[in-house]
């Protein structure tokens, strides 16, 4: 099976504009991490593309550098068109990673992720909000900028609506204080709010197919606050055990929310006091996947793959494994 991995930061997306240097090693390394599996599998050809000014280190690989936006135009279409298979790594922000696997869907290849229709829904803070709640799965609710109404005394946190990681996340004291700054930005519509929630930030990988889900991990997040703004520091892959069922239950809840979850996806977590509160979706790959081959032994690659075949479908099966620091807080 040919499989072009494409990864927007190091694969072009951005090769008319300055490269997003925050975002450029979790990329690179979730790119490096998914290639690994991908080429370690038996008939497997791997094939990638890459911006001229990024050094991805890749062996054995099949990888096509791209130098101006109408070559990486010209460039995705045709290993889309030569591929058995796409896995499209990219950010929500800006409908980016909704656009390109319709891309992909619209010509016709077989897409190793969620549905584009999917993506939007977990792109957007608000709209994952509303669906989870829906569906009685706890979550932290998102509000517009006139929607928020103080119920409590307690901080709240401003983010974009469809931001990636800790993107321009900020905390404050008072709901009157996030309403003023996110009214200050150029496009206050953009944002969201969010009452703070107390507790340990933590994650879950997970796969799902048809409104399944299995669980891979559940990961502790390191989450920083300096001056008002929450940082993203790294992760430490399957450090929580699941020993009463409740990680695969909620991963189950989450895929029946939003349909056409499929593959990989992660979801970002409080443990609160009451028990897990979902944070957001993410329909792609996250840092933590970066962590899961040396943490579970097995390829989670191989086991998207075999999700296309359903008389394989429940060989896929949770491994105990052990703790695995990957992205800042693993260098």
């Amino acid at each position: 099976m040919r499989i072009f991995a494409y990864e927007h930061i190091t694969g072009g997306g951005c090769v008319d504009a300055p490269l997003p240097q925050a975002l450029l090693p979790e990329a690179r390394l979730m790119l490096r991490s998914l290639v690994s599996d991908l080429a370690g599998q038996p008939g497997t050809e791997v094939v990638t593309q890459c911006d001229r000014r990024v050094a991805l280190g890749l062996a054995d690989v099949e990888r096509h550098v791209v130098a101006s936006r109408r070559q990486w135009e010209t460039r995705f279409d045709e290993l889309v068109a030569t591929s058995d298979a796409v896995w499209v790594i990219a950010p929500e922000t800006g409908g980016v990673l909704e656009s390109l696997s319709r891309r992909v869907v619209d010509a016709g290849a077989r897409l190793l992720g969620s549905s584009p229709d999917a993506i939007g829904v977990a792109a957007s803070k608000h709209a994952t909000a509303c669906a989870l709640e829906r569906t009685g799965v706890p979550a932290i609710p998102a509000f517009r900028l006139h929607e928020a109404r103080q119920s409590a005394p307690h901080p709240w946190v401003a983010k974009p609506d469809d931001g990636c990681g800790c993107e321009t996340t900020r905390v404050f004291p008072t709901l009157q204080a996030a309403s003023a700054w996110v009214a200050e930005r150029p496009n206050p519509h953009r944002f969201v709010l969010q009452p703070y929630v107390q507790g340990e930030a933590a994650s879950l990988s997970a796969l799902a197919r048809d409104r399944r889900a299995w669980l891979l991990s559940v990961n502790r997040q390191c989450i920083e606050l300096e001056d008002g703004a929450l940082r993203f520091a790294g992760s430490v892959v399957n450090a929580i055990a699941d020993s009463d069922g409740v990680f695969q239950r909620l991963a189950e809840r989450v895929t029946q929310a939003i349909p056409g979850l499929w593959g990989y996806f992660g979801v970002d977590l409080i443990l609160a006091d009451s028990g897990p509160i979902v944070v957001e979706v993410n329909p792609r790959l996250t840092t933590s996947y970066a962590g899961l081959r040396a943490a579970l032994g097995v390829s989670v690659a191989a086991m998207v793959v075999r999700l296309l075949d359903r008389d394989d479908f429940d060989m896929i099966r949770p491994h105990p494994g052990r703790p695995v620091a990957v992205g800042v807080a693993g260098k």
